[in-house]
């Protein structure tokens, strides 16, 4: 069978791509690759991904070598999404689809957005019943979620302006502390703790640490290290957002 090589790498970066950008795991983009590729007989296939991009070479005769390097610069979370790319490589492999429907089913995905119709209010929600968890009553309850929710809007326009990671998340945890402080101080009652807890909880980068311990213990070292510095890195600008604007409020005596 007669296989276009331009479509069939399209076909494999584009689904390579959705996996990494939406909380993949490196190898599992790697057996996409070659799943795919086994699909059209490619006589030699080899791709190297990190967090960061991945590199794919390609010989479909096993003589003439073609080479792609994708950069990934964002990352979000949406299951969704891998779930919908590892269906798709399922039916290449199959052949009930053909690289022309395969490429136009990773397009849409690749683009929409329909996911995150209701994402706002799931991460308020998320937000205030971590800080119930956490000890909160009614009041903190309906503070974390005005602030889960105001912080990822905030984060979705950080996106849009391509602002660095460690920028938002310093914002983020500066806003959700604010309020904090803000509403309690102002109700002289609650307790603003398990509302800064409850409402940092979705944004801790638990799927990156976990994805660092698989990615390490199946010796992609090079991916571990990488995912396990961004969840730290997550972590610590939170930490710092909210540790300025406690500061400030111990120093001008708001808080004692």
């Amino acid at each position: 069978m007669e296989v276009n090589i331009g479509k069939l790498l399209k076909v494999i970066k584009l689904s390579a791509q959705i996996i990494l950008e939406n909380g993949g795991e490196t190898y599992r983009a790697e057996e996409t690759i070659e799943f795919i590729g086994e699909s059209f007989n490619v006589k030699e296939i080899e791709s190297i991904a990190t967090p960061t991009g991945f590199y794919i070479t390609i010989s479909v005769n096993g003589e003439d070598n073609h080479t792609l390097v994708k950069r990934i610069r964002k990352r979000t979370i949406d299951l969704q999404k891998i779930n919908d790319v590892n269906n798709i490589s399922r039916q290449l492999y199959l052949h009930s689809i053909t690289l022309d429907q395969a490429l136009e089913e990773l397009e849409y995905i690749n683009n929409n957005t329909a996911s995150d119709k209701y994402s706002l209010l799931y991460v308020g929600l998320s937000s205030g019943f971590f800080t119930l968890l956490f000890g909160g009553r009614i009041l903190e309850f309906f503070t974390a979620l005005f602030s889960g929710i105001l912080v990822s809007i905030m984060s979705r326009g950080f996106v849009n302006f391509h602002s660095y990671q460690f920028f938002s998340n310093t914002v983020a945890g500066a806003v959700i502390a604010f309020f904090a402080i803000a509403v309690t101080t102002l109700a002289n009652t609650g307790n603003y703790n398990p509302i800064i807890v409850g409402g940092m909880m979705p944004l801790l980068p638990g799927l990156a640490m976990t994805n660092a311990i698989r990615d390490t213990m199946r010796g992609d070292l090079l991916s571990g290290i990488a995912r396990a510095a961004e969840a730290l890195l997550v972590a610590s600008s939170l930490a710092a957002g909210a540790g300025v604007v406690l500061y400030l409020a111990y120093s001008t005596g708001i808080l004692s």
